[in-house]
């Protein structure tokens, strides 16, 4: 009989610890009694499982498992019968291994808890539900690091009914991530929105939604968001206008109703100049055709009505400055947006909300929502901070908007230091 360390036979001592386990699931180098002919049988084994060769691996892990003597000889034999086990898809035997190895003194908790997790799966695959939620909350009882385990039990849970449960068990696994410094997962946000909307949790929902185009940025995910976000402010034409906004801005818009939808409420906020740009940009984007009616209904004298406002807006600017309150220049500031002409708007949207009269949270959302189309992502957030009441999520959103719009800052080459080389005697 031989001590050796777990590194002696290294690929045995680690097989069962599936790939992308967390670090702290790897276990220390561990010190066990491996008698002879195990050894040599184990031996055996490893080449034949490194050649593909699972009948003959199996065959010298029988053999040992015959003269099994220690814990240690039980431990590597089943630790190799388990990678045999995962190589050919062998279920039964995989659940085997194992019981086996959760069994053994030798294995730490925190491997325990990854043994629960695969024999989990595998219940789960079997459609045997209670097998798996039992073995995925004996991992958990273990101290799990593995934020997959949480995921895992999440959905099980969710199945169940309990929402909350499940939603406090995503953001076990967010918290794993972010202690690790690890981008989470866009599946993952997309759980988590769901279990809120269960819940009909619509603050949870909408900072949910903002952390994750703030991470993942995708069209799909920018539009996702957007309608719940609308949801949200269904009752705010204005909120739901800003959003619209955002959604063209993130180019998200992606279909005929998005356009339409768009134009629609742009038309309720009689804003034909916006309905001109927005039905402009669907015909280019090959989005809309002449055949739709209620498009061509919308549109219909947007275009004389956006030369009347160009024409118009300078003279309403200048008279803003001399009035006693910002309705002027809110008024002002809403057509030049409507144009698109962001550098326009943003004075006098400033303008606006210092002179008051006017909803200075909404001034204030709309300035930051001009600074960020003109490129200034620092006035923008500083305009985005100053909305605090009912419609701080949309400044939220758009101030992701705006921070991902921003240009990375150029990387500066570090200045080479100077060596003086040392004079030679003589020169």
């Amino acid at each position: 009989m031989k001590k050796l360390t777990g590194l002696a036979l290294a690929a045995a001592v680690a097989v069962f610890v599936p790939m992308g386990t967390p670090i702290a699931a790897q276990q220390a180098p561990l010190a066990y009694e491996l008698t002879q002919d195990v050894r040599s049988a184990a031996e055996q084994a490893q080449i034949a499982i490194a050649q593909g060769n699972f009948p003959s691996a199996s065959a010298y892990l029988n053999q040992a498992a015959a003269v099994a003597q220690t814990d240690g000889d039980r431990y590597v034999i089943a630790s190799l019968q388990l990678e045999v086990a995962n190589r050919t898809f062998n279920t039964a035997a995989q659940v085997a291994a194992i019981n086996t190895l959760l069994a053994s003194p030798l294995v730490s908790t925190e491997q325990s808890a990854e043994l629960y997790y695969h024999r989990a799966r595998i219940s789960y695959h079997a459609q045997n539900g209670d097998a798996a939620r039992a073995d995925l909350q004996a991992a958990i009882d273990r101290g799990t690091s593995n934020p997959q385990i949480f995921i895992a039990m999440a959905s099980l849970t969710d199945e169940r009914g309990d929402h909350a449960g499940a939603l406090s068990l995503v953001e076990r696994a967010f918290a794993i991530h972010r202690t690790a410094g690890i981008a989470i997962p866009a599946d993952w946000y997309r759980r988590a929105i769901h279990f809120a909307q269960e819940l009909e949790d619509t603050a949870r929902v909408v900072t949910l939604g903002q952390s994750l185009v703030a991470e993942h940025p995708t069209q799909r995910n920018w539009r996702d968001v957007l309608v719940q976000h609308r949801a949200a402010y269904s009752t705010d034409p204005e909120a739901a206008l800003d959003l619209w906004r955002l959604q063209d801005a993130a180019g998200a818009l992606t279909g005929e109703f998005d356009y339409r939808d768009y134009a629609r409420v742009a038309h309720g906020r009689s804003l034909p100049a916006e309905i001109e740009r927005i039905v402009q940009a669907g015909r280019s984007a090959n989005v809309l055709d002449g055949g739709n009616a209620e498009i061509a209904t919308l549109d219909r004298g947007t275009t004389r009505a956006a030369q009347a406002l160009r024409s118009a807006l300078p003279g309403r600017a200048g008279s803003a400055a001399s009035a006693a309150t910002g309705e002027n220049a809110m008024a002002a500031a809403d057509g030049y947006m409507s144009l698109g002409d962001h550098a326009a708007a943003a004075p006098l949207y400033r303008m606006a909300a210092e002179k008051g009269g006017v909803d200075v949270e909404l001034a204030n959302v709309r300035l930051g929502i001009a600074l960020a189309r003109s490129g200034d992502a620092a006035g923008a957030r500083a305009a985005f901070d100053q909305v605090t009441g009912s419609r701080a999520s949309i400044a939220r959103l758009w101030g992701v908007y705006a921070a991902l719009s921003q240009p990375a800052a150029p990387q500066v080459a570090p200045t080479p230091e100077l060596t003086v080389q040392p004079e030679t005697p003589g020169t």
